[in-house]
């Protein structure tokens, strides 16, 4: 409380009141009838004690403009917050300041309380971030036109242990190259052994330090930890398709099909000493061929999903699906997501990436992006300023990796001649670029 009335000592009805020294500011809204997307309101402000500043880190979008605002400011109490408010405005001294007072919040720099006991002051100094550039734009590079020693049949890349591993088939082996992530990437050749060539590399997954691929010939899944030494995860179950990582409080599950009765059914991992069978998988999810992303929102108990797109079914029939997978009590639900039908799903790409889901995803003519602001239940496609530059060549089945400093990394891919494609691009959201 700011305001303390203490009772007098020998019955006198006196009463002494004592006010409160605090003259700091506890929180700061701003608002304006121009502003008809409530931008302002919703705008978060930081209030650094320590160092007398306020400021909204996530800054408002590019281009915004307003030229005055109603400032809300409140104090220890909302009875009797501060006895004197000043303003300080661009090449202007210190001005008082009532509420109802319209503020020109483009030249506001400093705010200046007084306590309610009227001695007692705090200075703060006051920003207001806006983007100065469009902070979407995707600037797109291309690091490598051929990183590979020769043209594979296939190939599929991953991010592990802090490095870029591409795994590519010959005529008759699996091999690989490794490089660490970089403006100058250089490339190592690896000598991958106990992995057999019919593995299809496309089921790449880490999970916990351990990467895992299925060979579709043998019902069989692979591990290495090192990327380099590949050996068969022991156990009786007969693997139908290896799904990817499935999010889940406290840890991450690999997600699976077994075949049980000649029929396929979900089941869950960690590292394979046991493994948990669940629920029939519906014959419309698809089994292989598909793409696979993690939606994880580290805010949220319940948002961890598995999104898969595209690929076959049990009966071998294509899949034009996004489909949402979640763990509930036990069992794995699936539900749909929302998309226009005439969206090309086979042989596109899903990313996580800017806390959403991406898909690319080839045209007509070349290859667009798409995201999901609601985790993949709605997709809209993006805007030019993440559109790829006219040298991208149109492609299918590429790898796309996001990496700890924010960057898209794309490998290869198949071009519509049907060629193996062995260049690398890499792309960033401009505002990660220090804006």
């Amino acid at each position: 409380m700011t305001l303390l009335l203490l009772s007098s000592c020998l019955n006198s009805s006196t009463d002494n009141v004592e006010y409160s020294p605090d003259a700091q500011i506890y929180a700061l809204t701003l608002s304006s009838k121009t502003d008809t997307a409530s931008l302002l309101t919703a705008t978060q402000f930081t209030i650094d004690q320590i160092n007398g500043k306020i400021f909204n880190k996530e800054p408002l979008p590019y281009l915004f403009h307003i030229d005055s605002v109603l400032l809300s400011l409140r104090g220890a109490s909302s009875y009797s917050p501060f006895s004197q408010v000043l303003l300080t405005l661009d090449q202007e001294s210190p001005s008082p300041w009532r509420e109802s007072d319209s503020v020109a919040v483009n030249q506001l720099r400093k705010i200046t309380t007084t306590a309610p006991d009227g001695i007692h002051t705090k200075e703060y100094s006051f920003e207001l971030n806006i983007y100065q550039e469009d902070p979407f734009i995707i600037n797109w590079q291309q690091l490598h036109t051929n990183f590979l020693p020769i043209a594979p049949l296939s190939q599929n890349s991953i991010a592990f242990n802090g490095n870029l591993i591409t795994y590519y088939k010959s005529t008759e082996r699996i091999e690989a190259v490794m490089t660490e992530p970089g403006n100058e990437p250089v490339w190592h050749s690896l000598n991958i052994a106990g992995l057999p060539s019919t593995t299809d590399l496309s089921t790449a997954t880490v999970n916990d330090g351990t990467i895992f691929m299925l060979d579709p010939a043998g019902y069989t899944l692979y591990h290495s930890t090192d990327g380099i030494a590949w050996n068969s995860v022991p156990g009786s179950h007969k693997i139908g398709a290896l799904y990817g990582t499935l999010p889940a409080p406290g840890e991450d599950k690999l997600l699976l099909a077994v075949e049980q009765d000649n029929m396929l059914f979900f089941a869950e991992t960690t590292d394979f000493t046991e493994v948990t069978v669940m629920n029939k998988v519906p014959d419309h999810i698809p089994v292989n061929g598909f793409t696979t992303t993690k939606v994880d929102d580290p805010t949220s108990y319940s948002v961890k999903y598995l999104l898969l797109a595209g690929g076959n079914t049990t009966d071998n029939s294509l899949s034009n699906q996004i489909w949402i997978l979640q763990k509930k009590e036990g069992t794995i639900t699936s539900i749909l997501s929302r998309m226009t039908s005439s969206l090309i799903l086979q042989s596109s790409t899903l990313f996580y990436y800017d806390n959403k889901p991406y898909l690319m995803t080839p045209s007509t003519e070349r290859n667009i992006l798409f995201f999901s602001g609601n985790f993949g239940l709605d997709w809209e496609e993006a805007e030019e300023n993440q559109a790829f530059p006219a040298g991208f060549t149109k492609r299918s089945n590429a790898s796309v990796i996001t990496d700890s400093e924010n960057y898209i990394w794309i490998f290869g891919g198949i071009s519509a001649e049907q060629a193996q494609l062995t260049d690398v691009w890499r792309g960033r959201l401009n505002k990660f670029n220090g804006m």
